[in-house]
């Protein structure tokens, strides 16, 4: 007796065919959902360990925080690009912890040259006010060091941990990548490894005014980085992003919420350590 071979037909193989297509444009973006939720667990570890090196440097330095930036040395000279990361390594011992996983640019050094550093994907913060009446008061957490010879503001590096007022309402580092500093148009290779949020104040003719800017929840929504509410933080994490605060502990948050309303609600704003 002749045996009988079943095969598909051509109809229900393209039915197979179709059926793998649909679970596959199913569950692909469950995957890739997955797989960011897991590098914003592992962003927020990082921003975590970041917290408690930054409290680690202020308890051997006199409850003081280190600088965002110093680029000068006791004499004024020029002493290259040197930021809280290099002050605060020691604490911490693996550089990669300051690079973030969907940051493309991270650990890249700047075109500019060995001076410039390379590219990390946190800043510190280094809100102040804005040139003027208020003499540019230092009120984020983490100073700036310069000279004023050549029109630079001349700032502490030093801030005293006691003096935040609210430590665990106020920030003290933020996301901002490279790739996304980069993408401003007229910026310099070395604007991006200069790691410290501020104004956005434009003074010394060269200095950035907008890859630094806080977040501002009354900003348009469809305004590109850095104008919109977001300023110049980097929320890669599907709107949001990774803080830490001046306690040491960190956690995501739309970046428009550390400043919903600057005008009618300062007391909202967690850039504001002395609010």
């Amino acid at each position: 007796m002749k045996k009988i071979v079943r095969a598909f037909t051509l109809i229900e193989l393209l039915v197979v065919i179709a059926i793998i297509a649909i679970l596959a444009a199913i569950l692909f973006p469950v995957f890739a959902q997955a797989k960011l939720a897991a590098k914003k667990t592992q962003q927020l570890s990082n921003a975590k360990q970041l917290g408690l090196a930054v409290i680690m440097y202020a308890g051997d330095s006199d409850d003081n925080t280190s600088p965002s930036w110093n680029d000068r040395n006791e004499n004024c000279g020029w002493a290259g690009n040197v930021n809280f990361v290099k002050f605060n390594l020691p604490y911490i011992k693996n550089v990669n912890v300051f690079f973030s996983p969907v940051d493309d640019r991270a650990g890249k050094p700047s075109s500019d040259g060995d001076w410039a550093g390379v590219f990390f994907s946190f800043a510190a913060n280094s809100y102040h006010g804005n040139w003027g009446s208020d003499g540019f008061e230092l009120r984020g957490t983490m100073g700036m060091i310069s000279c004023s010879g050549e029109g630079w503001i001349q700032q502490t590096g030093a801030v005293s941990s006691t003096s935040v007022t609210k430590p665990a309402e106020t920030i003290l580092l933020g996301e901002r990548y490279a790739s996304d500093v980069l993408k401003i148009p007229n910026t310099a290779n070395w604007d991006a490894p200069l790691s410290n949020f501020g104004p956005g104040v434009f003074f010394s003719g060269h200095f950035y005014t907008r890859a630094n800017s806080i977040p501002d929840g009354t900003r348009s929504k469809t305004a590109a980085y850095p104008d919109g509410p977001a300023g110049s933080v980097s929320a890669k994490f599907s709107g949001l992003s990774n803080f830490v605060y001046a306690d040491g502990h960190a956690k995501s948050l739309k970046p428009e919420a550390t400043n919903p309303d600057p005008a009618n609600h300062p007391d909202l704003n967690q850039w504001d350590a002395k609010r």
